[in-house]
């Protein structure tokens, strides 16, 4: 139907074409549940919003940019202390001044604090990082999702069916770790998860790590840091390690068969870890082989000798998210979708 317009879909919703084009520009003004059958009723008729506006054109003068928003749910102080942040905030600022865009930054931790940017519709979209274990996370994803075109970015899991989910494939990172190490001849493996918080990409990462170990019958060792929120002999196999530094890590590596091939699943420990093993005398390049998944250059940068990196390909996630957000602010499409982005290993020589 070419020549459908926002007047037959407001026909046949029961709404007011006002209704239809607040719904279609993300407006937060109106109910989700009339929100909803707006977004159904132009999937049923498959409507699509037309590229150029029929009617006057703006005048140059009136003419406005589009704006997104980063949204952090929960303590936005701790997130944005993370190096790994600064990466992120400029692949965002990246992507949006190739789309002659504005990124702004904003907060949210309970339901019912709407951020300012959406209550007074300054943004089209948000892009949704979750900070720590904030407890009303799930509600305020879902308030978010209602009010305006949302996609959730590096969430553990997808804990929403009603938003996209945009993050690297861990499965891909825990079996390129392992695949990696074994065609470097590595005979032992050790996975070492260095974090004090329980987090469900570092688990999906060391096991698939395990997964592939196993089915080639090569032995792996776990080391897990001591947790502040979970016991690790809870979900990670034997022989496990809980430590608390890394000069314990190092003194059992070397007693394992060599050359050992040890996986860290995030970048954020890189440093202390390598120090470790450096000073074990085990990065002589024939008793153990390091690979890090990560390439925060904070991190990496400075490690001599430099190890191997599973590059969780940053520039193309935002991109991913930034082009989603824009096809659902234009689309509207009812069906929410999760996009895996594949890692690369990257060469010694690209640290």
């Amino acid at each position: 139907m070419d020549d459908m317009n926002i007047a037959d879909i407001a026909r046949e919703a029961g709404v007011s074409r006002a209704t239809v084009s607040r719904v279609m520009n993300g407006s937060p003004l109106v109910k989700a549940k009339t929100a909803a059958l707006v977004r159904e009723t132009v999937k049923r008729l498959g409507y699509v919003r037309p590229a150029v506006r029929p009617g006057p054109k703006p005048s140059a003068s009136r003419l406005k940019a589009s704006s997104i928003a980063l949204i952090a749910i929960g303590d936005t102080r701790n997130l944005f202390q993370e190096p790994i942040m600064a990466h992120v905030i400029e692949e965002l600022q990246n992507s949006c001044r190739q789309r002659q865009m504005h990124l702004l930054l904003d907060q949210m931790s309970s339901p019912d604090q709407i951020p300012l940017c959406v209550e007074t519709r300054q943004v089209d979209g948000a892009i949704l990082m979750v900070s720590g274990r904030t407890a009303k996370r799930r509600e305020c994803i879902a308030k978010l999702a209602s009010l305006l075109p949302s996609v959730h970015l590096f969430t553990p899991g997808h804990p929403l069916s009603s938003v996209d989910h945009i993050t690297v494939n861990d499965v891909a990172v825990g079996d390129m770790a392992f695949r990696a190490l074994r065609n470097a001849g590595c005979k032992s493996m050790a996975m070492v998860n260095a974090n004090t918080e329980f987090l469900e990409a570092l688990h999906v990462r060391g096991r698939a790590f395990t997964d592939r170990a196993n089915e080639a019958h090569t032995p792996v060792h776990f080391f897990a840091k001591k947790e502040n929120t979970a016991e690790p002999t809870a979900y990670w196999p034997q022989p496990l390690t809980v430590f608390e530094d890394f000069k314990s890590v190092a003194s059992t590596i070397r007693q394992m068969p060599a050359p050992v091939g040890v996986f860290l699943t995030l970048e954020s420990a890189a440093p202390a870890l390598h120090e470790a093993l450096k000073a074990e005398g085990l990065l002589d390049g024939t008793h153990c082989k390091l690979l890090i998944a990560g390439t925060t250059p904070h991190f990496v940068k400075n490690l001599e000798p430099k190890p191997t990196l599973i590059s969780l390909s940053f520039p193309e996630i935002i991109n991913v998210a930034v082009d989603r957000l824009l096809h659902r602010a234009q689309n509207m499409p009812a069906q929410v979708l999760t996009f895996l982005v594949p890692p690369h290993l990257m060469d010694d020589a690209s640290v």
